[in-house]
C-alpha cells in the first residue's frame, strides 16, 4: 500500500519533534512539504534532517497549490489550529490536528461539520491512547474482571521549571487544564467507556510560581454509571514526577488496578506498567502485550487505516469523538473560574 503524502504545518519545538523522531519511524505516511512562517525553523529542518529547500513553504496555501498531498498535519500554536485545519479541509485534505483540538467547542464543531460534509478524515492527535497500559485497562473494565468500577484516582505531577520548560510554557493560557490535562481527560473517557456528566475544579497559582495562569488543579468528575474520578495535576510539584499519562488507581468491587503509561522515553515501547490487587491479597504485576504501533506512530497508523479503508480503527480519536474531551476542558476551566462550582458537561459526540 502506498504511503499517504502529507503536508506538515508548524515547525516549533513539537512540530520539529514530529519531523525528527516520528516520520522516520513510520511506514504509512510520507511528509512531502513543510510549512512555517519562520525561515529559521525551515533552515533547521534543512540542515538537521536534510530536507531539500523545494519542500519548504511559508504558507499552507502555497503548499496546497504545489505539493501533491492527500493530508495535512497541524502542529501549530493552539490559536491557529482552527483556521489552518479549516483551510486544509476546504481544500479537500484529510487532517490531523495536534491536541488540544481548538480553542473553543464552537470552532471544533464547525471543523467536524466540514469534515463530515466532505467525507474527509479529521483526527485529533490524542497519542496517549496508543499505549499498552491504557488499552489493557480499557479491556479490564469491559470484562469486569474485578466486578464493577466505582472510583478512580489519577495523579500527574512534574516540575516544569526544573525540567527546563521556559517562559512560553509559563505564559500559556490554562497550561495544565488545556495543554496537559486534556490527555488525561481523554484517557478517562476511553478507559471508563463513558463521558462524565459533571465536574468540580479548583485551580490555582502557588506562591512564587512563574506561571501566569494556574499550573495546578484538583478535579472531581462524575460519570453516568456513578463512577467518580479524583484528579490531581501539577506543573510545579516538588515530589517525584509521574509518567506523562499519570499514575492511575482504579477501584472495583473485588480489587484494584494500578497502571502508568508514557514514561520519560515515550518513543521507546517499554515504559508502561500495570499491577492488580485482589481484596485481601498482595499486588501482582501484569505482563502487558506490547502495542506494535504506539504513541504518535500509533496516531499515524490509525490515521492511515481510516483514510485508506474509510473505517475508524479501535481507539480512534476522531474530531467528533474529541468534542467530548474538549467539553471537559471547557467545563473544568469554567468551574475553576467559579471557585470550584459544580458544572454540567455536555455530551457532544
Amino acid at each position: 500500500m502506498s504511503k499517504i503524502k502529507l503536508i506538515h504545518v508548524g515547525l516549533g519545538r513539537w512540530g520539529f519533534d514530529w519531523a525528527k523522531h516520528v516520520y522516520p519511524g513510520n511506514s504509512e505516511v510520507e511528509p512531502v512539504a513543510y510549512v512555517d512562517r519562520d525561515p529559521e525553523a525551515l533552515k533547521r529542518v534543512q540542515s538537521q534532517l536534510g530536507v531539500p529547500p523545494s519542500r519548504f513553504f511559508s504558507a499552507l496555501s502555497d503548499a496546497l497549490t504545489i505539493a501533491d498531498a492527500e493530508a495535512v498535519l497541524v502542529a501549530l500554536p493552539l490559536a491557529l489550529h482552527a483556521s489552518v485545519a479549516r483551510e486544509a479541509l476546504l481544500a479537500g485534505k484529510h487532517v490531523i490536528v495536534e491536541k488540544p483540538f481548538t480553542q473553543t467547542l464552537e470552532e471544533a464543531q464547525s471543523l467536524v461539520g466540514i469534515a463530515e460534509k466532505s467525507s474527509r478524515v479529521l483526527m485529533v492527535s490524542q497519542n496517549y491512547r496508543f499505549f499498552a497500559a491504557p488499552q489493557a485497562a480499557y479491556e479490564f473494565v469491559r470484562e469486569a474482571w474485578f466486578g464493577q468500577l466505582h472510583t478512580v484516582q489519577v495523579d500527574f505531577r512534574l516540575n516544569a521549571v526544573a525540567e527546563g520548560y521556559g517562559h512560553r510554557h509559563q505564559g500559556l493560557p490554562h497550561p495544565l487544564l488545556a495543554d496537559m490535562s486534556v490527555h488525561h481527560f481523554d484517557l478517562m473517557r476511553m478507559v471508563i467507556g463513558e463521558d462524565p456528566v459533571e465536574l468540580s475544579c479548583r485551580a490555582w497559582i502557588p506562591r512564587g510560581s512563574p506561571y501566569k495562569m494556574p499550573p495546578c488543579a484538583v478535579i472531581v468528575l462524575t460519570f453516568p454509571s456513578g463512577v467518580v474520578v479524583n484528579y490531581r495535576g501539577s506543573w510545579v510539584d516538588q515530589a517525584p514526577k509521574t509518567p506523562w499519562a499519570g499514575r492511575w488507581q482504579m477501584d472495583f468491587e473485588e480489587g484494584s488496578l494500578f497502571w502508568t503509561a508514557r514514561g520519560d522515553r515515550p518513543m521507546v515501547n517499554r515504559h508502561d506498567h500495570m499491577s492488580i490487587r485482589r481484596l485481601n491479597s498482595e499486588p501482582e504485576n501484569i505482563d502487558l502485550e506490547p502495542v506494535l504501533k504506539y504513541d504518535r506512530l500509533g496516531v499515524l497508523s490509525a490515521f492511515a487505516i481510516a483514510v485508506r479503508s474509510g473505517t475508524a480503527p479501535s481507539f480512534f480519536p476522531s474530531g467528533r469523538d474529541n468534542l467530548s474531551t474538549l467539553s471537559i476542558v471547557e467545563a473544568a476551566i469554567k468551574s475553576s473560574l467559579q471557585g470550584g462550582a459544580s458544572v454540567p458537561i455536555e455530551t457532544l459526540h
